[in-house]
């Protein structure tokens, strides 16, 4: 379930779950340990009526595996988050000193147990179970798992041999000389994953996203990868539909998750005999202590044990279903051999099924391009997108509302066929502010009315502000017509990166490549020349700042044109994604955040002060937008101010005004320079920072990052393979 929601409950409830497990474990072994003690030292002493519950105590030494058999761990869940991996020996110590009370407690029962044959089958079980964890989590971490994807180790030609034949043939007065070429890396393509034009099946993507997760898991640990693969998975996602690579970056990433998060990979190494083995042995100790004879335990004590065997059997059996019909068996089930067999045949149609319900679902949505109506995520407007009627006189200068029709498709799998939370998060500067000026709830008043001389003032200012930060995210489906904006903008910037070094001012670029290279000012570069100081003289947190205010205070001009509104929806979409991102998932954003926190309060601060100054009503945001156009931004605020205040407020003002120049052609250019912000952030963040973020639903970041990593729009991510051969001239 974490992985295809994003809500904070569910993940809270898996995390409350995941801690508790190993403590309940121990304290119930002590627990069993000392009553077990105690129903021992009564049957020693002859106590009929305390022997009879003695037999209850052998029922409480056969309970103790039970706890090993849980604890294991599902196969489904190893680690809740990536450094749970790196505990790998903190869980091996455990075992080692579960394992002795344990044995202590069957050693000093054996005698007069006559449940010894079936504990013992479940001691054995509940080891290999719990080993089979500890084998998950050490493949898993940071060295087992950097050292298991490089490639094998490679000392090249022998320099010693090469020079002494230079040196005979130089010697020789033979004109000799070492020649480079690029090396043409050899390796028959397997026939499954030879078509790469035309439409795929659903069995097909599933086989390439295999393919290309296996070459590519390297990125978790951000290791180069050769030309070949390069020109391979570029190749291969050029001739792909916006969809379709949509679905095989999920299932890549579904892919990364499982090898982290999941026995995947434990089960693969160890074989499916290890994976067997427990229910084997659980069954075996089922049916013996069935036969056994049950006089003298308490009738809740036998229900009991039963409800332990049989759910255990039961949480197995799941887990073996969710197995058979997950990406990794169908992909062994559609192998080569799979088509002679007519039990596989019959599999792979069932997977094919399964496969159709998993693809994304999209469902309609309308709205109209006005300003008010399109700030769903506003919590001054009164109702989701409805129209706000002018309600004063003053209200009535404003703007007219453009009356378009706009239409998308958004995100609406089922939960149970997600592959992730197919979320867009959406956070508003302009929303949390009017939140932040106009609520007075009680929890506010007694959070912000604190005694001035705690000690704990700034840690609950700063609780404060992350918790008010956090209520103004507003979870948005993810448009289908955005992600395709995306991939098409990204596939054009690939196509044209005609060298390693062009790709890489590709992807290093944040709005500048764009401005210089778009179809948007024909010869004139004055209005080019005014845009550029925007996104490359300020910092990246900075410029996404100026770019999101500006974007907001352009819709007080709403597109009157039908061929902008998408370029105004995706503008809107990707500015409060990545303020998203900027403030609330530090993690992938480590890289590039810069001062962006402090900048932040600075601009809220001098738009609380802005505003203080006039009398403001809730929902009449064109009208504020338009106040703070009015205001005369002829010279830079750093001239009028100084610098001592990082507020960006009036120079995202003035970039407004720039962008109001442009008229038709603004929302287009605001677009795609957003797709550029975007990809810089995916470009810089590193592996881990992505990884940690699948099991919590995933972020849309996350598939920016492995598309540019297929589509080679990474910097140092491609690296040229040189041979050298030793030429002898006649």
């Amino acid at each position: 379930m974490r992985k295809k929601t994003a809500k904070k409950c569910v993940t809270f409830i898996i995390w409350s779950a995941y801690l508790l497990a190993d403590w309940a474990a121990s304290f119930a072994v002590g627990l069993v340990f000392d009553t077990e003690e105690k129903y021992a030292s009564a049957q020693d002493k002859g106590d009929d009526a305390k022997g009879a519950e003695a037999d209850t105590g052998l029922l409480l030494v056969l309970w103790i595996p039970f706890l090993l058999l849980m604890v294991g761990g599902q196969d489904r869940i190893t680690s809740f988050a990536v450094q749970d991996n790196e505990l790998w020996h903190r869980h091996l110590i455990w075992l080692f000193l579960q394992l002795c009370t344990t044995g202590f407690v069957f050693i000093q029962s054996v005698h007069q147990n006559r449940l010894w044959i079936p504990t013992l089958l479940l001691l054995i079980a509940g080891t290999i179970k719990y080993a089979e964890r500890i084998v998950a989590l050490y493949l898993a971490s940071s060295d087992s798992f950097g050292t298991s994807v490089l490639k094998d180790p490679n000392p090249g030609p022998n320099y010693e041999k090469l020079m002494r034949e230079f040196k005979h043939y130089e010697d020789s007065n033979v004109p000799v000389y070492f020649a480079k070429f690029p090396d043409i890396e050899s390796g028959v393509v397997n026939v499954k994953y030879d078509r790469f034009y035309g439409d795929l099946s659903d069995s097909e993507l599933v086989q390439y996203a295999h393919r290309f997760a296996n070459m590519y898991k390297g990125l978790i640990v951000n290791l180069m990868f050769s030309s070949r693969e390069h020109k391979e998975s570029r190749e291969f996602f050029s001739n792909r539909t916006a969809e379709d690579a949509l679905r095989i970056l999920e299932i890549e990433l579904n892919i990364f998750y499982d090898l982290l998060h999941t026995k995947v990979e434990a089960n693969l190494k160890l074989g499916k005999m290890v994976r067997y083995m427990p229910f084997g042995f659980v069954v075996s100790a089922l049916a013996l202590f069935h036969k056994k004879d049950k006089y003298g335990f308490k009738s809740f004590d036998l229900k009991l044990t039963y409800i332990l065997f049989f759910g255990f059997l039961g949480l197995d059996v799941v887990t073996e279903l969710l197995w058979m019909f997950s990406d990794w068996s169908t992909v062994s089930s559609l192998s080569k051999d799979a088509k002679y067999f007519p039990l596989a045949k019959i599999q792979s149609k069932i997977f094919n099924e399964l496969l159709s319900l998993k693809r994304p679902r999209w469902k309609w949505k309308e709205t109209n391009a006005a300003p008010q109506e399109n700030h769903w995520w506003v919590a001054c407007t009164a109702k989701i997108l409805e129209r706000l009627k002018p309600k004063s006189k003053e209200s009535e200068k404003e703007p007219p509302y453009a009356t378009q029709k706009i239409e998308w498709q958004e995100a609406s799998t089922p939960i149970m066929f997600k592959r992730w939370s197919e979320t867009l998060s959406q956070f508003n500067f302009i929303a949390y502010f009017c939140k932040e000026s106009g609520s007075e709830g009680i929890f506010r008043i007694i959070m912000t009315n604190m005694p001035k001389s705690m000690h704990i003032k700034d840690f609950i200012e700063q609780k404060k502000n992350d918790i008010f930060l956090k209520r103004s995210v507003i979870p948005q489906p993810l448009p289908k017509k955005l992600w395709g904006f995306i991939f098409q903008e990204l596939l054009e910037k690939s196509t044209s990166a005609h060298d390693d070094g062009e790709a890489k001012r590709i992807s290093l670029a944040r709005g500048d490549w764009i401005l210089e290279n778009g179809v948007f000012f024909d010869d004139d570069d004055s209005e080019l020349s005014r845009l550029m100081p925007y996104v490359k003289d300020v910092a990246y947190d900075e410029s996404l700042l100026l770019w999101h205010i500006a974007t907001e205070l352009c819709t007080a001009n709403p597109p009157d044109n039908t061929g902008d509104e998408e370029a105004f929806m995706f503008s809107q979409w990707l500015s409060n994604y990545m303020m998203y991102l900027l403030y609330q998932q530090p993690n992938l954003m480590s890289e590039v955040s810069g001062i962006a926190k402090q900048r932040f309060r600075d601009t809220l601060a001098e738009a609380q002060r802005f505003f203080s100054q006039r009398q403001r009503r809730r929902g009449q945001l064109v009208m504020d937008y338009q106040r703070i156009l009015d205001v005369d931004t002829s010279l830079k605020p750093a001239d009028v101010k100084g610098n001592l205040s990082k507020s960006a407020l009036f120079d995202a003002t003035r970039l407004a005004k720039e962008l109001n120049v442009l008229g038709e052609r603004k929302w287009k250019v605001m677009s795609k320079v957003w797709v550029e912000l975007l990809s810089y952030a995916a470009s810089r963040s590193r592996g881990n920072g992505h990884v940690q973020q699948l099991s919590r639903g995933g972020e849309l970041l996350t598939f920016v990052w492995l598309l540019m990593a297929h589509l080679g729009l990474r910097e140092s991510w491609v690296e040229t393979r040189i041979r050298t051969r030793l030429i002898v001239s006649k």
